[in-house]
């Protein structure tokens, strides 16, 4: 199990590609050797140094010195060399590499089921992979890295310097276990907190996207004040929990740092009685003075990277179970097909796997025929427009089109087959041309422009200042409920699938573009399968059948006028619609 674990853990951080990540850790080894060479530079510079006052026989001379310049000249020459190559693997192949990465989540997220997105809100999915892969990069660029080399230095110091004095060696490396226990305590410690500040973290980009989403409606009933002091707390618990993520790990890990420190005092010590009884020579000892530094210094900077581990590992965790989560399978080889007729077969679905939202329905609507659901709200209709798009996998049952079930092609080719026009439409920071374009990516400007002019929208862009060009506000803000219905419209007729779902795709419009889009309605569903949600009963008067849902089952199903006849659910609320209209404000 811990090595699957470890095993799940490398791959995220070295963003799936093991080889190319051992070769950064190569060149960032070579780039710290080469570094490290003007230390050892200069102690050998001290030894011919001292040389000549510990042994009066010895002149200075100056040629070892010539060759020390030309080494450290020759270094520095290696060192822009290396440098560059290291810099632009972990800088530029890291970033590159997180991009990958990220676009490969991506293609996750679009397949799984809406179900997934409905227990992770958009707080929560931001800081994961915005957050979240900026504590995997410090980790994949840094961390292991430099812990790598950090490691191999202190093996080549131990080697090097247990060649010349194994006792003073062991002094130097007493203190090293001693600090490991104040490690392993503070990794526990930050750990233990680091499920909760992420949790705070991503409750708090929610609470900041729902605040700034929200401005509006906070705005028009006075509460922006009330809703910034929640959105307050939230930054509050941030900082605190933050400060105590910090204590908890940071005040431990000082106390195994001031370990290392005093092992200074016992090299110094243990070498002076040393040297007092000719065991090592003077130079032998300022060396491991000297040396002392060296390597207790990459050891505390390991303390750093424990905590930040324990940070990073919270991260992964989450990555691991995005990675893998169930998506939407395709069962057996995956088939395509040229029509458009529905069928759907004893269906079954349940939200929470519980109580069902659709109970046993069947239906079938016929290639280029006009079909609408109807009843009240929570019956069942967009949920049945859901199962089709295959949003959702249905608990059981079978949903087909042109014969071939929907759970056996790609969710590109069945996604290819509709176009939908939902009642709350969704627009992208973009420009409005781009936002057409995503019926279509390959459409040319004059496809988009003839879209718009059916759809009855290329006037009021044309009088925008950008016209096409114009960038949308998020989510459509810079546009009236109108305009972002027509430009939805537009996006349909361009996709020119020959499935068409519509949501109440008139309720935004004001009467004098109603008939305008009832008309780009009806040059798109000309020649069209369509299955349309309505809540206005009048609206779906001709459609070929009318399903009238209730509790999520078909409680009727006929023509208009056979259903009126009936005197059922239809017809009552048909009367009740018909009384709505008289209505008046008293």
């Amino acid at each position: 199990m811990k090595r699957e674990r470890l095993k799940k853990w490398w791959h995220i951080i070295t963003y799936g590609d093991s080889r190319k990540y051992i070769g950064f850790i190569a060149w960032l080894f070579l780039d710290s050797f080469v570094a490290s060479i003007p230390s050892s530079v200069l102690m050998v510079a001290v030894y011919f140094l001292l040389a000549p006052i510990l042994d009066s026989s010895k002149a200075y001379e100056q040629t070892p010195f010539w060759i020390l310049a030309g080494i450290l000249l020759l270094q520095t020459i290696a060192y822009a060399i290396v440098r560059r190559k290291s810099y632009l693997d972990i800088c530029v192949g890291h970033v590159s590499a997180q991009q990958h990465e990220k676009l490969r989540l991506g293609d996750k997220l679009k397949t799984l089921p809406m179900g997934y997105f409905a227990t992770h809100d958009a707080g929560e999915l931001s800081t994961l992979l915005m957050r979240g892969y900026e504590e995997i990069e410090n980790l994949s660029s840094s961390v292991v890295a430099n812990g790598a080399v950090i490691l191999i230095r202190l093996l080549i110091a131990l080697v090097v310097l247990s060649i010349f004095n194994v006792k003073m060696t062991l002094a130097m490396f007493l203190v090293i276990p001693l600090a490991i226990p104040f490690a392993v305590i503070s990794y526990r410690r930050v750990a233990h907190t680091s499920a909760e500040l992420i949790a705070i973290q991503q409750q708090t980009a929610a609470n900041v996207i729902e605040y700034a989403g929200g401005i509006t409606t906070l705005q028009a009933y006075d509460r922006t004040g009330s809703a910034f002091a929640g959105l307050k707390d939230s930054f509050a618990k941030l900082r605190d929990d933050s400060k105590r993520q910090e204590k908890a790990g940071g005040a431990v890990s000082m106390y195994g740092r001031a370990i290392l420190f005093s092992g200074i005092a016992i090299v110094m010590g243990f070498g002076a009685y040393l040297l007092s009884a000719g065991e090592i020579s003077p130079f032998f000892y300022i060396m491991c003075l000297l040396a002392a530094l060296q390597v207790y210094e990459p050891i505390m900077q390991l303390f750093v990277f424990v905590i930040s581990m324990a940070r990073i590992n919270q991260c992964v965790e989450k990555l691991s179970v995005l990675k893998e989560e169930q998506a939407l399978q395709v069962t057996g080889p995956a088939q395509t097909t040229e029509h458009s007729d529905i069928a759907f077969r004893d269906v079954h679905f349940s939200y929470d796997g519980k109580e069902e939202a659709i109970r046993g329905i069947s239906f079938m609507i016929p290639e280029r025929k006009f079909v609408a659901l109807v009843g009240t709200s929570g019956s069942g209709k967009t949920t049945i427009a859901r199962l089709l798009a295959r949003f959702w996998d249905i608990s059981a049952g079978e949903i087909r089109i042109g014969g071939v079930p929907i759970t056996s092609m790609t969710q590109e080719h069945l996604l290819s087959k509709i176009s939908m026009v939902f009642q709350d439409v969704y627009l992208f920071r973009d420009t409005i041309a781009e936002n057409i374009r995503l019926g279509k990516p390959d459409a040319t400007q004059e496809e988009i422009i003839a879209a718009a002019k059916a759809a009855a929208c290329h006037d009021f862009i044309t009088a925008l200042p950008d016209g096409y060009d114009t960038m949308v506000g998020e989510g459509g803000s810079t546009l009236s409920g109108g305009e972002k219905q027509r430009i939805s419209i537009a996006r349909a007729i361009l996709s020119d699938a020959p499935i068409v779902f519509l949501d109440e795709a008139t309720a935004s419009l004001d009467p004098e573009n109603e008939v305008l889009i009832q008309r780009a309605i009806d040059e798109l569903v000309k020649n069209k399968t369509v299955l349309v949600i309505a809540h206005r009963l009048q609206s779906v008067m001709n459609a070929d059948e009318i399903l009238v849902l209730d509790d999520g089952r078909i409680a009727e199903q006929g023509t208009h006028s056979e259903l009126l006849k009936k005197g059922g659910s239809y017809a009552a609320l048909w009367e009740n619609q018909q009384r709505a209209g008289t209505w008046k404000l008293a």
